[in-house]
């Protein structure tokens, strides 16, 4: 059967990159760029796709997607050729296959086209992922970071997302970052790898890692890490939860004083702005029924019993401040180089701290 081909008029329109873990684990030599061609190229794999189409693609658009400085011709060639000839070494028990990524580039300088399509030995790893896959949801991080340790270490965090922390073994992370033997060391790895790997995930993406440290030793020799990291916006918004429950019970349950002037979100999946509305009163019958309300007077929800209208209220309140948060760009905005984990610390806290002061701002106008 002939291979569909996909012609992409807008370029690139997809961000969200699916790859099976063997993938995010596997042993590769690319470098950073020929890293960030695959990750945005895997965003062209639809979900329900049983067998890879050859794209073709504008070479105007294959650079300015990936966000590369040098756009000359020649330059744009010697990634596709290079691309051409890269593989994944995947180990399984005890057996390793070397799989190379792409089976065609065409690089057409008339019409100034570039025609891309996976290997079909990739399929398993690429295509129908029901489970052990890495998803990114956003493919422009990666594209921000310079460094292709910094690309791998963040996928391997993405792979744990739900975890909220990943162990590694450094003889592994050595041989699956392709280290020279120099860097094989801890403390090279340490200094050459997972700090300037830190720095750039922190600064750049939407993952904040809150600590590296060795777990395991033989001997003197450290053997294994673990490294604690969480989303930004969850950590936010969890911390947003931890808060609201402390001012709860300062004011004595009182509902209006502790939630009014708090964003709700009125879904609870693939929330948009138009989801998203301001607490404006609290109110209780005889029947010990409450309801939420905006600042139309318009019913957001209802429930009988304080207990479960309160739990409900804080989780909507927390969809919303986890989307607000997403959506605003300065909270996250680069950050000065820290000095320490405490100035660290304290940035972070200065930023959630004006948030909340917003929010409770707002809360005191529609009080009065």
């Amino acid at each position: 059967m002939d291979t569909k081909v996909v012609i992409l008029k807008n370029g690139f329109t997809r961000n969200q990159s699916h790859t099976s873990s063997a993938i995010t684990t596997a042993r590769t030599k690319m470098t950073a760029n020929e890293l960030k061609a695959f990750y945005q190229c895997s965003t062209l794999i639809q979900k329900d796709d049983d067998k890879f189409a050859e794209y073709v693609i504008s070479i105007k658009d294959f650079v300015e997607t990936l966000g590369f400085s040098d756009t000359n011709s020649n330059y744009v060639k010697d990634l596709c050729r290079h691309l051409a000839k890269q593989t994944f070494e995947i180990e399984k028990d005890g057996i390793w296959d070397i799989y190379t990524i792409f089976s065609r580039f065409r690089f057409d300088t008339k019409k100034q086209l570039i025609t891309i399509k996976f290997n079909d030995d990739m399929k398993p790893y690429l295509l129908e992922l029901k489970n052990n896959f890495t998803q990114i949801k956003q493919v422009k991080y990666i594209k921000e970071f310079e460094s292709k340790y910094t690309i791998r270490i963040y996928a391997l965090l993405k792979d744990y997302r739900l975890m909220g922390h990943r162990d590694i073994n450094i003889e592994a992370l050595s041989k699956m970052l392709q280290l020279p033997k120099s860097y094989r060391d801890y403390n090279f790895i340490r200094l050459r790898v997972l700090e300037p790997a830190l720095k750039e995930i922190n600064e750049k993406s939407d993952l904040e890692i809150y600590s590296i440290e060795p777990i395991e030793k033989q001997g003197k020799k450290i053997i294994a890490i673990r490294i604690e990291f969480g989303n930004k916006a969850d950590k936010i918004a969890d911390d947003c939860v931890k808060m609201l429950r402390q001012k709860l019970k300062r004011n004595n349950d009182n509902l209006s004083d502790t939630f009014v002037g708090y964003a709700y979100s009125i879904s609870e999946t693939s929330i948009n702005k138009g989801d998203i509305f301001t607490i404006a009163k609290i109110e209780k019958d005889e029947r010990d029924y409450y309801s939420c309300k905006d600042i139309n007077n318009n019913t957001l929800f209802a429930c009988m019993g304080k207990k479960q209208f309160t739990e409900k209220l804080i989780f909507a309140i927390y969809l919303a401040m986890k989307y607000q948060i997403e959506q605003e760009k300065n909270i996250f905005a680069e950050l000065p180089e820290w000095q320490n984990q405490q100035d660290k610390i304290k940035e972070f806290k200065d930023k959630f701290q004006k948030l909340i002061e917003n929010y409770d701002k707002r809360g005191d106008y529609l009080r009065q």
